[in-house]
């Protein structure tokens, strides 16, 4: 049985979030909840919706995606949280984001089998943690 993974995109870039719905769009059992374009954004309607998955992007103005992280991570550790970035080799801020729980660095370009082992690891987990629950 598959879980439905309920996943919320946070890019400041329009072209990026359509290109992660479209990849989205394909894999069964996953609904995207919300699209935000900034960190307070991002930490508002995570708050709201609840979502499995946050894919966030690092680096976009006003609130940052690091600091976003730091807070969603503190609210609600049970969010799987992964980090998007166009910052090629910059391995600092990469370090940073595992440091504050982010269970993957995804570069940018990022193509669609990128995005789906994520996806397929985060509904893996949580169907493994279900279990030991129930």
């Amino acid at each position: 049985m598959d879980l439905k993974l309920n996943v919320l995109l946070v890019d400041d870039s329009l072209t990026v979030l359509e290109k992660l719905e479209e990849i989205l769009a394909e894999i069964d059992d996953l609904a995207v909840v919300g699209l935000a374009q900034n960190g307070a954004a991002a930490i508002r309607m995570t708050n709201e919706s609840m979502p499995d998955l946050v894919l966030l992007d690092i680096v976009m103005p006003g609130l940052d995606g690091l600091s976003a992280l730091r807070t969603i991570r503190s609210l609600h550790p049970e969010i799987q949280v992964a980090m998007v970035s166009s910052l090629g080799g910059d391995a600092a801020k990469a370090e940073e984001a595992f440091k504050l729980g982010a269970c993957q660095v995804i570069a940018k370009p990022f193509d669609a089998e990128t995005i789906e082992s994520l996806v397929e690891r985060v509904r893996l987990d949580l169907e493994t943690e279900a279990a030991h629950v129930a």
